[in-house]
């Protein structure tokens, strides 16, 4: 990268990966250091000229492109969103309830998802700010005591994984990567809208009794 950053956000749109903000010092008032795009297919980083009525020094939430267009929240809880065509981001005061608590932003089927506490999957649609809670997940939540997801990926445009950390009880305490797929059906209740997750499969994918805890970074599927 061309740029130090700490505090930066970053998504993924077809062949390239968009980081935006974390400069600090004197880096951060220059706005052709805030967004930084690296081509996966040329191996390249380049900055992007833009324009915001604020440079924010962190991204709070992770940034998801829809439909040519990009959302991002700020540390303090603001929402921005430009064109990618014109990189030029606008505000209209709103502010998203609870920012920390509303991480992994991603787009499917043409609704907003993130990872909220207690072990929950959250939704709702772009132009609205209320989000709902997805139904059926409360058998991974009975099942593993404490049970907290840490990333979120999207498989298809109705399924996600969903992955969290779990020590079983006994005397090894080996530390586990688990992860879920999870398949969304949307179901009108009453006039409402809901949206129930079917869990397909889950297992644990990694196990060491040398870890301590886990940060995973990125999580995406491929065909094979």
């Amino acid at each position: 990268m061309k740029i130090a950053r700490s505090g930066a956000s970053a998504c993924l749109d077809r062949q390239k990966i968009y980081v935006f903000g974390g400069c600090w010092d004197d880096v951060a008032a220059d706005s052709s250091n805030w967004v930084e795009v690296y081509d996966i297919e040329t191996d390249t980083w380049e900055l992007l000229s833009v324009f915001t009525p604020k440079m924010p020094l962190k991204i709070q939430q992770s940034v998801v492109i829809y439909q040519k267009y990009v959302y991002m929240v700020d540390e303090d809880g603001q929402l921005f969103s430009s064109s990618t065509s014109e990189w030029k981001f606008e505000t209209d005061g709103i502010t998203e309830s609870n920012p920390q608590n509303r991480n992994d932003w991603l787009f499917a089927d043409h609704t907003l998802f993130c990872r909220g506490t207690g072990g929950k999957i959250l939704w709702r649609f772009p132009l609205e700010l209320d989000w709902n809670e997805v139904k059926g997940l409360e058998e991974l939540q009975q099942q593993h005591c404490g049970f907290h997801i840490i990333k979120l990926c999207i498989y298809s445009s109705d399924s996600m994984a969903i992955f969290w950390e779990a020590r079983p009880q006994g005397p090894d305490q080996i530390l586990e990567l688990w992860c879920a797929q999870i398949s969304m059906t949307k179901h009108p209740q009453g006039g409402v809208l809901e949206i129930w997750g079917n869990i397909e499969w889950s297992a644990p994918v990694l196990s060491d009794s040398s870890y301590t805890g886990l940060n995973l970074l990125f999580a995406g599927s491929i065909s094979v």
